[in-house]
């Protein structure tokens, strides 16, 4: 099965000294980072690296970036005058929040809206690790950059939305993307059939992010009342804070749920 793809890449040089936005080619590409659904890897890729690379891309049927389209790729085409990077089918998830607004919001600002944290840093930061050879910094913070464009494209799928803060108030953006149930219907069904489920808790301000086996009590207003065992405490957990679902088992004493 061919594979899906998640990447970013860092420059060598900045726009103001390749002398504007039009000399794309001109800017290097110091490391690009590479997430493979089908090998579960992360990998931050060197020139030296980039046939084996290559070979990653070769095996590619689908690949996901934030305005990929239209800077990642020119940047990394002069590396392969062989290969023609724009024939790989290509989900850029800037274009299609472009299409859904009708502008643009930066990654960071996405994912604090939809995930609860965002970048670790800035393509500054990434300048000044390359220039100063502190690879190992450069590496983590383009991978953070690939595990955040990840994430995003992931929820999208599980929600069929993303998040972004408009006019003082969190919106939605509706993508087009997303697969099979949302995560609400699984919560749904699960609740129903008194199913115990385990579920990826996104970060809140009120602690980290989490993995929890709960037992739904009762649902509400894009509220859930849960039961995590083994605490007799009842907590409520916010839809939108669930990032995947799996069903689990039976819960013990679906019966008593509360409405």
């Amino acid at each position: 099965m061919k594979d899906i793809l998640v990447f970013d890449l860092e420059t060598k040089k900045s726009f103001d000294e390749i002398g504007g936005q039009q000399n794309f080619g001109l800017l290097g590409v110091s490391v690009c980072g590479v997430y493979s659904y089908n090998r579960q890897e992360y990998r931050g890729f060197r020139e030296e690296e980039f046939a084996e690379m290559k070979t990653w891309f070769d095996d590619c049927q689908l690949l996901i970036g934030f305005n990929s389209k239209h800077f990642d790729i020119p940047v990394l085409q002069p590396y392969f005058p062989d290969f023609d990077l724009t024939k790989i089918p290509h989900l850029d998830i800037l274009e299609e929040i472009h299409k859904a607004l009708n502008h643009r919001l930066k990654l960071d600002s996405v994912a604090l809206s939809t995930l609860g944290e965002g970048k670790s840093g800035t393509g500054l930061d990434a300048l000044w690790y390359f220039k100063n050879n502190q690879w190992e910094p450069l590496i983590k913070y383009c991978l953070d950059d690939v595990r955040v464009t990840r994430d995003v494209y992931e929820y999208g799928q599980n929600h069929g939305v993303l998040w972004y803060e408009g006019g003082g108030r969190k919106d939605a953006i509706k993508i087009s993307w997303g697969q099979g149930e949302t995560v609400a219907q699984k919560i749904q069904a699960a609740f129903t059939a008194g199913q115990q489920v385990e579920i990826d808790y996104l970060k809140t301000d009120f602690g980290p992010r989490q993995n929890l086996v709960i037992d739904i009590r009762s649902l509400k207003n894009g509220q859930v009342q849960v039961l995590i065992p083994p605490e007799p405490t009842m907590r409520v957990l916010s839809m939108d804070k669930i990032m995947s679902v799996k069903t689990v088992g039976q819960q013990a004493n679906w019966q008593n749920k509360l409405f």
